[in-house]
């Protein structure tokens, strides 16, 4: 009944064949302008996955009680001092402030005022009478500093301290020489026209210079947009270059965090030059010809194909109303596929066309011969997608629902009304060369007198694999599928070496917060725990003890620092004391030679140098080694100046991002990271959410997260797996009546899953979130190329390499290949890794189709009159 229907549509497709064409016409220009007023994309990858699960429910708790955390983007300023790069990000901050309608939150995190002046309550209590007995008795050195803070002021203090304090032996050229050093290095790199400035900081302080500035920001999202956040961005760096932060500061800004790790994420699948995108359109238009060998069936294949996608565009958009980053990959698998029904119909006609009087009469022998196995193939290969729907993982179930009816509604009634009525009107002649390898007879005969031996050997080979399986591992760190090169990853990478942004911290909310203080003071023994803070632990400790030892050093030191500088030097006083300071360095390193001689001759030779050089020099000096002075300066006037802190005292928008209105607190739990540790180091990040979940059952985010979406989506996969097979073996059953022949079509195709994830373990493919996805698309597609042989064998035919048929399920691989192929070319991490194991799984299922199968099926039995083909 099947057959005579198909057959009868496909007649009525040639007699009618412009009719057919303008009615496929008007449905793609109608399917084309509602894509082109509807098309939408959703890039919230939060949306990928079921919002209902309980950790998910546990993240998006958290997110609602404390918006500000939601995704931000970090902006790192880099700048040759730490006094230039926490200026930067200081007049960054109070710019970006200024567009609410870009930017929900702007936050300095360290740098903002509160700590500015709050600092050195945050340090231990011996750690700040220390420092401020190091103050005091720098009280000269100060005094002279704040009294001229110029490039005349660092030259006169030089000048100054190499006199009689050397001379007695309050100072020594040994204890000067990391000023010396620094000093020379930054005049020669003045001189030299690079960017450099000396580090105040770093010579009171040791480490200070490595810290860049940040700027926390919370952008306004579009969605809409494939880049979510990249007007916030690109306000970002225009705002930088307003502020002319590189020609003042020397500073570099670079983004990076959840915002722009996904926008460049999503960037790097449009990246690629049109000739590296040209050449799977090339390759698959040879294999076209290859098949067909014909410009007009090539013309007609290329025509059904374009014209099924913009059809299934329009259809995937009705059902889902906006596309997400994984069910976009429809039109690459649909065009893999809907060339592969193609290719079987083309070439199935080639062959009947040469033995067959007219194109009307072999195209309705091919719908005859082709009516079973294509509808069998489009539904079993549609069954392979739609196992997706029950899942949770509403990304590739979207995927699935799209792909699924575009096959059973697009690809499989274009190849048998469209295709034909295409055919008939370019009515190509027939072909003197017959499909099919004939060469391969030899090896034909070969498996098959060898079949029971092939046949053991083959299934011993995949079973002794199996153990493999064991091996198989799953990457569960997403970082891992973004572009290394971007600057995002770049500078996460680059500023996770020595600053702790929390990227893998977990978080727990707690009803109160004295109930979050509890539970991070138990958190934090636990040995994996480096920290785990609340809002109590913006409260510094042994308060009273502190405020007395800064109270004393700023009553000793304030009086200087706040004492007006004197008026600024001219051009020709700079000179002078430059030659001063020169000679003074010079006549030390004579007068004591040793530790620190070596640097006060070179000192000496670097502002002697600049004393020559013009008065544009010695401007960019006076920036270099007296801006980040007066910087210094001004944050020790602030930091001498703490006030009582306690949770009233907050701010109010730092409190709000540890407190939510209704009172319930934040539990911030942060991982150890022994030095040298990469990012995304799954064993210790394993090990620390197994510690957190042991003390707090109801922590989220960071790496238990991240695991528990992996747990999701391999339950999906495997949920989606085994439907896909249960309801593909259903079918077969259903079509062929027979549990034989079901279990031929079937068991080649789980021995190429099986041969597929044991060479993912030999080639050391790791699955991925996004790789996974060619798992059960094998299913899908691999049963296709089974349907094909089972159906001719069921009509008498031997399954044989030499077959035409072979030579269409090779060509048909080739192309299906070359298109999924392309994504391999991806500059996306996580897309060419779906396109390796996509084109692998190909791979493993052509070999179990074209050898295997054959050879399992043997020599065919004699068909029943329901399984015999066309004469």
């Amino acid at each position: 009944m099947l057959t005579h229907q198909i057959a009868r549509l496909v007649h009525l497709s040639c007699r009618h064949p412009w009719a057919v064409l303008g009615t496929f016409a008007l449905l793609v220009l109608a399917s084309g302008l509602y894509v082109a007023r509807h098309f939408a994309i959703n890039t919230d990858v939060g949306q990928l996955i079921d919002a209902n699960a309980p950790w998910a429910r546990r993240d998006a708790a958290i997110a609602a009680a404390f918006p500000n955390r939601g995704d931000t983007t970090l902006a790192v300023i880099r700048a040759p001092a730490p006094e230039f790069a926490a200026q930067a990000a200081r007049e960054l901050a109070d710019r970006l402030r200024r567009q609410p309608a870009l930017f929900r939150a702007v936050d300095l995190g360290a740098g903002a005022d509160f700590f500015r002046r709050n600092g050195l309550l945050y340090l231990d209590a011996h750690e700040v009478r220390a420092l401020a007995a190091r103050l005091v008795d720098a009280r000269p050195l100060l005094d002279a500093l704040a009294r001229d803070p110029s490039l005349r002021g660092v030259a006169n203090l030089l000048a100054v301290t190499l006199g009689t304090p050397l001379l007695t032996g309050q100072v020594t050229l040994a204890q000067m020489a990391p000023l010396l050093a620094r000093g020379a290095a930054t005049v020669e790199g003045v001189l030299a026209g690079s960017n450099t400035a000396l580090s105040w900081q770093d010579l009171a302080i040791h480490g200070a210079a490595a810290e860049p500035g940040l700027v926390e920001v919370r952008p306004v999202l579009d969605y809409a947009a494939l880049l979510p956040g990249a007007a916030s961005s690109d306000a970002i760096r225009a705002a930088a270059a307003d502020l002319r932060l590189a020609g003042r500061y020397g500073a570099h800004v670079t983004l990076t965090g959840p915002v722009p790790l996904s926008d460049d994420e999503f960037a790097s699948l449009q990246e690629g030059s049109p000739l590296v995108g040209s050449i799977p359109v090339a390759i698959v238009l040879v294999l076209l010809w290859r098949a067909v060998r014909s410009a007009p069936l090539v013309l007609a294949l290329c025509i059904t194909m374009l014209g099924g996608l913009a059809l299934t565009a329009a259809l995937g958009l009705m059902m889902v109303g906006a596309l997400n980053l994984i069910s976009i990959a429809f039109a690459i698998l649909f065009v893999g596929l809907g060339i592969d029904f193609g290719i079987q119909f083309g070439m199935r006609f080639r062959e009947l066309r040469r033995v067959r009087p007219g194109t009307g009469t072999a195209l309705l022998a091919t719908a005859r011969a082709l009516a079973l196995p294509l509808t069998l193939a489009a539904t079993a290969t549609a069954f392979g997608f739609l196992a997706f729907l029950p899942t949770a993982y509403r990304g590739v179930a979207e995927l699935g629902q799209i792909a699924g009816v575009g096959i059973l509604c697009v690809a499989l009634p274009a190849c048998l009304t469209v295709l034909p009525a295409l055919i008939r009107i370019t009515d190509p002649p027939a072909g003197a060369l017959a499909p099919g390898y004939p060469w391969l007879a030899g090896i034909d005969h070969a498996l098959q007198t060898h079949r029971k031996t092939v046949l053991a050997v083959t299934l011993a080979l995949v079973a002794a694999g199996i153990p493999l399986l064991w091996r198989l591992e799953f990457d569960f760190d997403p970082l891992h599928l973004k572009n290394p090169g971007s600057e995002s990853m770049a500078t996460l990478t680059s500023l996770a070496r020595g600053t702790d942004i929390g990227l893998d911290n977990v978080q727990v909310l707690a009803p109160s917060l004295a109930q979050a203080a509890a539970l991070a003071a138990r958190l934090e023994r636990l040995p994996d725990v480096a920290h785990a803070l609340t809002a109590a632990s913006l409260v510094p400790d042994r308060q009273p003890e502190k405020l007395a030892a800064i109270a004393a050093a700023a009553a000793r030191l304030l009086p200087a620092l706040e004492r007006p500088p004197i008026a600024p030097a001219s051009d020709a006083q700079r000179t002078a004391a430059l030659r001063t300071a020169a000679q003074a360095l010079h006549n030390a390193a004579l007068d004591h030679p040793g530790a620190g001689a070596a640097e006060a001759s070179r000192l000496a030779r670097a502002l002697a140098a600049l004393a020559r050089a013009g008065p544009a020099a010695r401007d960019r000096a006076d920036q270099a080694l007296a801006g980040t002075l007066r910087l210094a300066l001004d944050a020790l006037r602030l930091a001498l100046r703490p006030e009582s802190v306690t949770l009233a005292s907050l701010p109010a928008a730092m409190r709000r991002n540890w407190i939510a209105p209704d009172g319930r607190a934040l539990v911030d739990v942060s991982p150890t990271r022994p030095t040298g540790t990469s990012l995304g180091d799954d064993g210790r990040l394993g090990r620390f959410a197994d510690a957190v979940l042991r003390i707090a059952p109801d922590a989220a985010g960071g790496p238990i997260s991240v695991r528990h979406a992996a747990d999701l989506i391999i339950a999906a996969f495997v949920q989606a797996a085994l439907l896909a097979v249960a309801t593909i073996a259903l079918l077969l059953w259903i079509a062929f009546r027979r549990v034989g022949d079901v279990l031929l079509t079937m068991v080649p195709l789980l021995v190429s899953s099986l041969v597929t994830l044991e060479a993912c373990v030999l080639l050391r493919i790791h699955l991925n979130f996004a790789n996974i996805i060619a798992l059960p698309l094998l299913l899908g597609v691999g049963v296709a190329f089974k349907i094909y042989y089972i159906m001719a064998w069921r009509a008498g035919q031997p399954a044989r390499l030499e077959h035409p048929l072979t030579q269409a399920i090779v060509l048909s691989a080739a192309t299906t290949g070359t298109a999924f192929g392309s994504l391999w070319l991806s500059h996306h991490p996580g897309t060419a890794s779906m396109g390796k194991l996509l084109v692998l799984a190909l791979v493993c299922t052509l070999i179990g189709a074209v050898f295997f199968q054959p050879v399992l099926l043997g020599q065919p039995r004699a068909p029943a009159p329901a399984e015999r083909g066309p004469p």
